[in-house]
This record gives C-alpha cells, structure tokens and sequence, in this order.
C-alpha cells in the first residue's frame, strides 16, 4: 500500500523541473537545427526572469521536439522546424480567434503574446520576403491562366509551388502566409474564361519536365 507521503502531488517548483528535464532530453542530439540550442538556452533564462509566456512557448516547443525524436521523426532541417513554429503559431491563431468569440479577451492576449514570441523565432531563419512570396504566386497564377487553367478550380495549383522544381521547394516560407496570400489573389481574379490564353512565357513552369500534362488543357481533348 502506498504511503499517504506518495501520494502528495509534486509540488509546482518540482513539477516546472521535470518539465524543463523532459523538454530538453533528446534534443542535444547532433544534427539538430541550430535554433535548437537557443531555444534551451532561452527557456533557462525565461525560467530565471519569471517570463511565464517566453517559457511556456519554449517548453512546448522543446517537447514537441522530443516527442518526435522518440518517435523517429526527429526534426532534421531548419525548413521541418520553421514549419513546426508555423505551425504552433496558427494554432494560437484560431484559439486567439475562439477565445475572442467568447469574449475572453484576457486569453486572446495571451495567445497573442505565444504569437509574438514564436514570430520572433520564425524571423530568425532566412526567407523570401512577403513582396518576393506574393510575387511567385502571382507568377504561378499567371501562367496557369495562360494554360487556359482555373486557378481558383485546380486542386493541384498550391502543389505546383513546393513541389520539385517549384520556387518553394527548398525555401523556407510561412505556409500559412503562401495560402492566404494565393486565396486572395485568386478572389481578385476577374470571371473564368474558358478560352483564355496568352503567349506570355514563365520560364520557371514552362521549361520544368512535360508541363502540359500537369495542368488539364482544354486543347488536349
């Protein structure tokens, strides 16, 4: 039987402790994105500045991390973990937005603050600017619409640009930001034509292996 002592709840002090042991367990591996080092030591100096939100953010990160290493997806690159901090930042996003609904306006601060914090972290990796982003889409759109494809209908039109060959393949970009952006332009499109075409060539698409048969033509049938 056990003792009514093992049966006491760890205390916070203690409970903070494992927390930050079991975050930073399989994350000195060698290999590990750079970003990784600094975000131990960031979460050491939060821990001592009292920084509840820096180290919130940092504890959840650095589990994450562990978790998939023990599952054997380590993250490996600076672009799989630039997509996990996109990723725990729309998370924050949509519970800023939830929260706001239910008129809990002191937790969309605190989301909002997550979402500074791991803004800040995604800006220290190396990316195209938004102007340079919007600027590919457009040039994807364009040349879709000169195959005399829908963009807005193509299922496949996102693919086209992290695919082998695309201008995102080996770039780190904020998927979230490359998807807004692309619905956007693409509402602002005038009505389909079916018959739409131009001779404008974009070189990037138009000289990739056998175009023609990645995009439906209307010519092929």
């Amino acid at each position: 039987m056990l003792s009514s002592r093992a049966l006491v709840r760890p205390t916070s002090r203690y409970l903070r402790c494992w927390q930050c042991s079991f975050a930073t367990t399989a994350v000195h591996r060698e290999g590990a994105p750079p970003l990784v080092a600094k975000f131990r030591t960031d979460m050491k100096e939060a821990l001592k500045a009292k920084d509840n939100i820096r180290l919130n953010v940092l504890r959840g990160i650095l589990t994450e991390l562990t978790v998939l290493e023990k599952q054997s997806e380590a993250i490996q690159t600076d672009k799989q973990l630039y997509k996990l901090l996109s990723k725990r930042r729309k998370a924050c996003k949509d519970a800023a937005a939830e929260f706001q609904g239910a008129g809990r306006d002191d937790l969309v601060g605190k989301e909002n603050e997550q979402m500074g914090v791991l803004q800040g972290y995604m800006e220290e990796f190396p990316s195209l600017s938004t102007d340079e982003i919007t600027a590919e889409i457009k040039d994807l759109i364009n040349w879709m619409r000169s195959k005399g494809s829908n963009p807005r209908s193509d299922k496949k039109a996102m693919k086209y640009l992290f695919e082998k060959g695309g201008p995102f393949h080996d770039t780190i970009v904020d998927d979230v930001f490359v998807a807004e952006t692309f619905k956007r332009l693409v509402s602002d499109l005038p009505p389909w034509d079916p018959s739409f075409r131009t001779k404008e060539r974009h070189d990037r698409y138009d000289n990739r292996d056998k175009p023609n048969e990645r995009l439906a033509s209307p010519d092929s049938s």
